[in-house]
């Protein structure tokens, strides 16, 4: 099984001095001659954290800013995390559209996490984001001890409104309906809303869960550069979004993993709007018999009351 522990070191970007621009002229990078540098780049992002495939790349390779985002949704400090293991690395040349691309984790040896990134609709979210948890906590193998079971947490960050609650960051457990006592802590589902900011609460701006929504957020090298100054962790993640962002390898992974997401969201959205128009007119029939109805029911109602006096 492969699986990446954090204590290695990580290597510097080696590149040549070069510029590119779109044909839009949307963005150019500067290289400087030793070391990739984000730092020089303007204009748009086109494959931000967002993507989750860039999410997972950029999260494996960087124990700072993984450490950062695990302590903004866990609500932890920094020194609480000793150790993080990655236990589905990802191989970037032979990453297939289809490849799953959520982030799990075992921290500190105790604690599974698992980390989805999910920027598209999807109908039956709810239901695939409780089979992942039920996947993640099922950690033993046939046999087994239960209390080797570990505490597993299923985090989803996204940009879609999932919910009618007006929420930003919300957390599920299992419960008792009257009581409402959870049945376990060690199971849960938490979901960060990147376009509820505005509804975050003082402990998720403490939690440094704000700027990790701007972040992911960040479309533009500007907006980025703003956010990661000071902050060495995020820096690094600046340059490994641009190294995806220019290779011409990783950028044709990263469209196709784009295209197909977006294929599979216009195929629902396709059908969705077959429906509606394959059944509007018989809605519109049942309205119409139902309006009927009424307005007799009003008028033998009428003649009723006028009978009876």
């Amino acid at each position: 099984m492969n699986f990446i522990h954090f204590e290695i070191s990580q290597k510097k970007l080696l590149q040549k001095t070069f510029k590119i621009s779109t044909q839009q002229g949307e963005t150019t990078y500067f290289m400087s001659e030793t070391t990739t540098s984000y730092k020089n780049a303007t204009g748009t992002i086109k494959y931000t954290l967002k993507s989750d495939l860039m999410f997972h790349y950029v999260m494996q390779k960087s124990e700072k800013a993984l450490t950062g985002l695990i302590c903004a949704l866990k609500g932890l400090d920094p020194s609480q995390v000793k150790k993080i293991i990655v236990l589905n690395p990802i191989e970037l040349n032979s990453a297939a559209k289809e490849t799953a691309m959520d982030l799990k984790l075992i921290l500190n040896n105790d604690e599974i996490l698992n980390i989805e990134i999910q920027m598209y609709t999807d109908k039956f979210w709810i239901n695939r984001s409780v089979l992942y948890l039920c996947r993640a906590y099922d950690s033993i193998g046939e046999g087994d001890d239960y209390s080797k079971l570990k505490p597993t947490t299923h985090f989803c960050i996204t940009d879609q409104n999932l919910f009618q609650e007006k929420e930003f960051y919300s957390s599920y457990l299992l419960l008792n309906t009257k009581s409402h006592s959870p049945y376990t802590n060690n199971f849960g589902i938490k979901v960060l809303q990147l376009k509820h900011i505005k509804y975050a609460t003082q402990e998720d701006i403490d939690n440094n869960l704000v700027y990790w929504a701007n972040l992911f957020m960040a479309d533009t090298w500007e907006s980025f550069k703003e956010l990661a100054r000071n902050n060495p962790a995020i820096e690094e993640v600046g340059n490994l979004i641009l190294e995806l962002n220019t290779d011409n390898q990783s950028k044709e992974i990263l469209e196709g993993q784009r295209r197909y997401k977006e294929m599979l969201a216009s195929q629902y959205a396709a059908g969705y709007t077959d429906a509606e128009e394959k059944y509007s007119s018989a809605i519109a029939d049942k309205d119409a018999t139902i309006a009927d109805l009424q307005s007799e029911i009003a008028k033998l109602k009428t003649e009723l009351a006028s009978n009876n006096k």
